[in-house]
């Protein structure tokens, strides 16, 4: 299929070809009819995307700071990859259309192929002729609506959310400040429910407009500062709704002006947000933000796992918005027909795009049009053109997802590899395989596993997908007859575990490695061969930070938490490091007190392994990113050894001290790879034995129950059930 894009790096919009979308479990995919480009938004898009490093460090200096801070713990190539995913790749554009439904994912039950919705969100309601959607952020489209009318259904619903925070009644006076195409539709829904609207706009042709869409009267920001406080008023506006885009904090200073005592200000837009206190403080005014489309826009819970808002709690969510708007539009209440100033067909999206910087034409909604096809399935897969293979290529590698790590790390190794071959990428965002297809030489994209996993030329399959997905893909991947480099954790659970060990079983020429590349880094080797013998007692410090509380890493079901999403790398740095197995575990929460934090961002454990070696890991979220994230101590017999961040280690043996620097962190990725590549093509030893993976796993869930249950859990129990 094809789909607009902004490149970064020349600043030009363009059409590429890019796999059809396919629908998860929660979703649904869309055979679009039409889209909107909203000339304010997408314009500011443009204007963010275009400006180049030094642009967004004057718009955004925070931005120098996290520079600084990237370069003083992970040196040039660590800040270069930052600046890379600033200033490079595809944008993707667009983020309200309208079509049919042509495929729904397995829990979706409201919605059949053939069916009319209007669909929303940025980086899914994209400009495509097919997109997948999470079905809580589509509505199903009424009769009387046509493609390009439901088109607006997410403009609609923004401005809609905005009038419900503004809490406007009947027969009030409220100002909209912004005449753009939010603001005449905000204008249109004050007028149809019987409130005396006043537009405000520097432009005399957005003045016009809003006359044309329901405005009593229409000022400037100077005639509205001037006249807008008179006593046939009563003192000023009762509401006002900001609906501009600017960094100017000239629209929230007019609304203290023109609002009454105690009245209220709603930020629909984008605006400065330095508040003038005096006038705020003297009227008593109530500032509130209008979280764009409605409840349920940006939680996990509601967009992925279509967890609804019950309607006796929460009446009108994202969706529900979308589908009051579209009655409006059914209804005759608000019509947008007079706003589409410009139509374009998809494949001249780049002209439409132009538009919006040409300030000599006036356009408020501009449509792209998308041919009619028959309403049948996508095909889910596309072949690119052939790259021009380098060196022996001797292993074809497919790559199962697409996230940060993958584009910074891994994908980077593979590419630089000259026994490597990069036969597939599969991610379930068309978009971002599209992205990841031009930078890296990718033969062939796909957005399911299954297009490529039985593939003859593909030998090796990494799986770098959430965490949730491991297990299965691990499972499918062996038992097609490939070898296995899965990214940790290896599973979230003994059930899943089980899988991957019973597929592994059937398969034993196949290797599987997961990513716990700790083991392979040049330091850690070089200590382990110094001891004269084996450790008795280690620590492991890590300085992880703060991860979000709305990150996916902390869904049980999906990230599995911090324990089992990061610990387990240094639970099994422990095990290779102790060189037994562990026999008991007992892990304790520090809890924070923060109100809707995550449980389990701070814990400390203790790991007793056969033979008497002992392990004590802490992690904590709280530390100071000036400290080094990460530092080992080993104890043995008359002998200690340190890593401190994988750049420096010392080794101590009675009055001897030995040292060893790198001039940046070295983790061992690229040892662990290379090994990886070396048991395939030569036959060397696999670098994870099946018994290190089961072990290392073993501890890891046995950790997580130890944390949950609060009490030491002895490892014989989990072994017993996975026999």
């Amino acid at each position: 299929m094809r789909q607009v894009f902004l490149d970064r790096a020349s600043g030009l919009v363009g059409v590429l070809e890019v796999p059809d979308p396919y629908p998860s479990s929660n979703r649904i995919v869309v055979r679009v009819e039409a889209s909107l480009v909203s000339a304010g938004t997408e314009s500011t898009v443009l204007q963010e995307n275009r400006q180049g490093l030094l642009g967004q460090l004057r718009a955004k200096p925070r931005l120098l700071r996290q520079g600084w801070r990237e370069w003083k713990l992970g040196g040039w190539d660590s800040l270069r990859k930052k600046i890379s995913a600033k200033t490079e790749g595809l944008v993707e554009l667009g983020y309200s259309c309208a079509g049919r439904v042509v495929a729904v994912g397995e829990n979706v039950q409201n919605l059949q192929p053939g069916q009319a919705v209007a669909c929303a969100g940025a980086g899914c309601a994209v400009h495509a002729e097919y997109v997948s959607v999470p079905v809580l952020l589509s509505a199903s489209v009424p009769d009387a609506v046509s493609m390009e009318q439901a088109a607006y259904g997410t403009l609609g619903a923004i401005a809609l959310h905005g009038v419900r925070q503004s809490h406007a009644q009947m027969g009030e006076e409220i100002a909209v400040i912004g005449l753009g195409l939010v603001g005449l539709l905000t204008s249109q829904i004050l007028a149809a429910t019987g409130c005396r609207v006043t537009g405000i706009d520097p432009s005399a042709d957005a003045r016009k407009r809003g006359l044309a869409c329901g405005c009593r009267a229409v000022f400037s920001p100077e005639e509205a500062s001037a006249t807008l406080t008179s006593s046939g008023l009563r003192g000023g506006m009762d509401a006002v709704l900001i609906c501009a885009a600017t960094n100017s904090n000239d629209p929230p200073e007019l609304a203290g002006k023109i609002t009454r005592s105690r009245g209220r200000v709603v930020m629909v837009g984008a605006t400065g947000m330095t508040l003038p206190r005096d006038v705020f403080y003297r009227k008593e005014l109530t500032f509130r933000l209008s979280r764009s489309y409605g409840p349920g826009r940006y939680d996990p819970s509601y967009e992925e796992e279509a967890l609804d808002y019950p309607p006796d709690f929460v009446r009108f969510t994202a969706q529900r918005n979308m589908e009051t708007f579209l009655a409006l539009l059914a209804d005759r209440k608000v019509q947008v027909d007079s706003l589409t100033t410009h139509r374009f067909p998809m494949e001249q999206a780049p002209e439409a795009y132009r538009l919006l910087d040409d300030r000599a034409h006036a356009r408020v909604g501009i449509v792209l049009e998308y041919p009619r096809h028959s309403p049948t399935p996508p095909t889910f897969t596309l072949k690119l053109l052939p790259t021009t293979p380098t060196g022996s290529h001797q292993c074809g590698v497919a790559v199962i997802g697409g996230g940060q790590y993958a584009e910074s790390v891994i994908l980077p190794l593979l590419r630089d590899h000259p026994e490597v071959r990069l036969r597939a990428l599969v991610s379930s965002h068309p978009g971002r395989a599209a992205d990841l297809a031009r930078r890296f030489p990718f033969e062939t994209v796909a957005t399911r596993a299954e297009e490529v996993l039985h593939q003859k030329e593909i030998s090796a399959v990494f799986i770098l997908t959430r965490h949730d997905s491991h297990a299965a893909l691990a499972t499918q991947a062996l038992l097609a007859e490939k070898h296995v480099w899965v990214e940790k954790p290896l599973a979230l659970n003994p059930t899943g575990l089980r899988e991957v060990l019973a597929a592994w079983s059937q398969k034993p020429a196949q290797r599987l490695v997961v990513g716990w590349n700790r083991p392979f880094s040049p330091l850690a080797k070089w200590l382990f061969a110094q001891a004269p013998g084996l450790p008795r007692q280690m620590l492991y410090r890590v300085n992880a930070g703060p991860v979000p509380s709305e990150s996916w890493l902390h869904h049980p079901d999906l990230g599995g938490g911090r324990l089992i999403g990061e610990g387990c790398h240094f639970f099994d740095f422990l095990c290779q490091a102790a060189q037994a197995n562990a026999q008991a575990v007992w892990i304790q929460e520090s809890p924070r007190t923060a109100p809707g934090w995550p449980r389990a961002q701070d814990f400390s454990g203790l790991v007793q392994f056969a033979g008497g070696a002992s392990g004590l890991l802490l992690y904590s979220s709280t530390g100071s990113p000036r400290m080094p994230k990460e530092y080992f101590e080993a104890f043995g017999e008359a002998w200690c050894g340190t890593i401190d961040d994988f750049k420096r280690a010392d080794f101590l043996c009675g009055l001897r001290q030995r040292s060893q620097k790198r001039p940046r962190a070295d983790k061992g990725q690229a040892a662990l790879l290379q090994a990886f590549l070396d048991s395939i093509l030569r036959g060397s030893p696999p670098p994870q034995l099946p018994t290190q993976v089961l072990e290392s796993s073993l501890l890891t869930l046995a950790a997580q129950l130890s944390l949950e249950t609060k009490t030491p859990v002895q490892l014989a129990t989990l072994r017993s059930s996975l026999s």
